[in-house]
């Protein structure tokens, strides 16, 4: 049986293909479109999935949608028309966005395949979280917590799923409802630090690192932890129907002061973490930030041990868009009383047309829960006849608006596996920036070697190069790392032994004093780091990669980000790689076993 999951309408449309039960591809429309957090209805990515499975629309038995539209219609409509007068102007853009678009989003589905509306069906939002979770986690029982903005009426939900007589079985056992919202808060702090909401929640994260929570009490009278093991928010603080404007209030602002103005320099830095002399005004946002990270972390625990008591489950599984924030995340693994947990790798909506796929498949057939690889996306083979005129084009005069100016003709050259790691090792050593772009793309928001950018760890001026003239980012963020197995055991603290729980860069762990001036260009100012723990079964050459860098530096570890500007999706096809790699200071391109390289200027 083929079935179609589908999820679009608000913000990071997908679709994915699950076949007899085993997940075939996943992908985001935002790598196809090149559109960040594309909402619209994913036709370039149903497009891309069924030419590389050699399908047609026709081939598909059933398809699935993330949400039930009819039922989010009435929160949005209820929300809307609960501050009327004053939110007029939201209630007309909510009206007019659902009644021309969303509310027909079955109708969508049937028009732009050209199927009948009978082998379409939906799940409950968070429902499709909840499965989004479980499917794929390998456990026959598991709690299950969803934590995000909203989805339907929603916005915090307890699950708890069984694998029984070849089915899943997932019942809700408690929900927590708008506009009470974690999510929400969170973005809303987002906000008022002067970022855009539902897309910078990172940059909140990063920041708290450079504060102290000295505004939890402040927080705590905005949102509070109920006895009960929830949490409740007090709504005079806060104004969701304005969430993309002022989602904050006057209420907020007289109890934590003038937000900060975008256009205003942040002067934070994880390359010089001994700068942490601030002026008393930028310190407070640095402080506002360290607080609500910490009240976050506070509510989840919270959450957790709530499901952990009603179920006695030892195993977690955890998703939502809150489910990004990997600082949170570490603290329900260490603190929690679950043993295990599992997080999928896209665990916001990008990720729930693969649960909602899953799911219904399952239920039509006998199975088992089983796990899914993270690189289910999309795969180029290399295109000689187009590699051939790469050769004999000199890109003296890329005409693109930032192209990096050279002098002759780039270097393309096709190697042998061995021939390839030994230059890639070399120039990575050398001090060199490597595009790697391999095999099938990795699905969610984050580049785990199959669509990554990277450097040697140790080098702080190197990896201050790489934010300014290749990925324009802020340096306040912290870089990630790749490593081997065997060196995460070697210089991280990790709370769980089960190192699999570090495959996707999902959580944040200390590096042991005496290794971090050797990955000092990938640790956080409070000494952690976001480790991606590879395995050489699941990523045979980038473990060699890792192990042939190890050789000279005595460590497996590589400073890894993903291959894209910020602002910007991850590249897709080879030839958005290759336009990136005109355009910015990135030495090596490397596209399966084919390097590029520019002549030094």
């Amino acid at each position: 049986m083929k079935v179609l999951g589908v999820s679009f309408g608000y913000h990071d449309s997908s679709a994915a293909l699950v076949v007899d039960h085993k997940l075939k591809m996943a992908l985001s429309e935002e790598r196809v479109s090149r559109q960040k957090h594309d909402p619209h209805f994913p036709r370039h990515a149903i497009q891309e999935i069924l030419k590389q499975n050699q399908l047609n629309i026709s081939d598909i038995d059933h398809i699935v949608f993330h949400e039930d539209p009819f039922h989010k219609f009435s929160r949005v409509l209820t929300s809307s028309l609960s501050q009327y007068p004053f939110s007029f102007k939201e209630f007309a853009n909510s009206v007019k966005s659902w009644v021309g678009n969303k509310i027909w989003a079955i109708n969508t589905i049937a028009r732009e395949l050209n199927v009948d509306e009978s082998q379409i069906s939906y799940l409950n939002h968070h429902f499709s979280h909840a499965v989004q979770a479980f499917m794929g986690s390998g456990f026959s029982e598991s709690a299950i917590l969803v934590v995000d903005a909203v989805g339907d009426w929603s916005s915090s939900g307890l699950y708890y799923g069984t694998w029984e007589n070849g089915k899943p079985k997932v019942r809700s056992l408690f929900e927590v409802q708008f506009p009470h919202s974690l999510g929400l808060v969170y973005s809303t702090f987002t906000a008022y630090l002067g970022f855009v909401p539902n897309d910078s929640e990172c940059s909140t994260m990063a920041l708290a690192a450079f504060g102290k929570p000295r505004y939890l009490k402040e927080i705590q009278q905005m949102i509070s932890l109920t006895e009960d093991g929830f949490y409740k928010i007090d709504p005079q603080y806060f104004n969701f129907s304005k969430f993309y404007s002022t989602p904050f209030t006057k209420a907020f602002l007289k109890l934590l002061g003038p937000p900060r103005d975008h256009t205003t320099k942040l002067q934070a830095s994880c390359f010089h973490p001994e700068q942490s002399h601030f002026s008393k005004e930028e310190q407070r946002f640095y402080d506002i930030a360290a607080s609500i990270q910490v009240f976050l972390q506070q509510a989840l625990l919270h959450l957790a041990q709530k499901l952990h008591t009603e179920t006695k489950c030892p195993n977690l599984c955890y998703s939502g868009g809150v489910a990004l924030n990997c600082v949170a995340n570490s603290h329900i693994l260490k603190h929690s009383d679950f043993k295990e947990l599992y997080i999928p790798p896209d665990p916001g909506d990008g990720g729930t047309s693969i649960g909602s796929a899953l799911y219904y498949s399952a239920q039509q057939q006998n199975s088992e829960n089983t796990t899914y690889s993270v690189n289910c996306g999309t795969a180029y083979k290399e295109d000689f006849n187009f590699l051939d005129q790469l050769k004999s084009h000199p890109f003296t005069n890329y005409m693109l608006e930032g192209a990096i100016p050279s002098k002759g003709r780039w270097s393309v050259s096709t190697l042998s596996e061995e021939e390839l790691l030994n230059t890639v090792s070399k120039a990575l050593i050398d001090k060199k920036i490597v595009g790697w772009f391999q095999g099938q793309c990795e699905v969610g928001p984050r580049a785990l070697g199959f669509r990554s950018i990277l450097i040697r760890p140790d080098d702080l001026k190197l990896a201050q190069h790489l934010s300014q003239s290749v990925k324009k980012r802020a340096v306040y963020r912290p870089y990630a790392i790749s490593l081997t197995d065997l060196s995460a055991q070697k210089i991280l603290k990790l709370e769980s032994t089960d190192l699999k729980n570090y495959r996707w860069m999902q959580h944040s762990c200390e590096v042991i004093a005496t290794y971090r001036n050797q990955i000092q260009s990938a640790i956080h100012v409070d000494g952690s780091t976001r480790p991606q723990v590879c395995f050489e079964a699941e990523h045979p050459l980038y473990y060699r990669l890792l192990q042939e860098v190890g050789k000279t530096t005595g460590l497996e570890v590589l400073l890894n980000t993903s291959f894209n500007l910020s602002g910007y999706p991850i590249v897709e096809k080879p030839i958005d790689a290759i336009l990136m790699f005109a355009r910015t200071n990135i030495d090596l391109l490397v596209i399966g076993n084919t390097v590029f390289t520019k002549p030094e200027l």
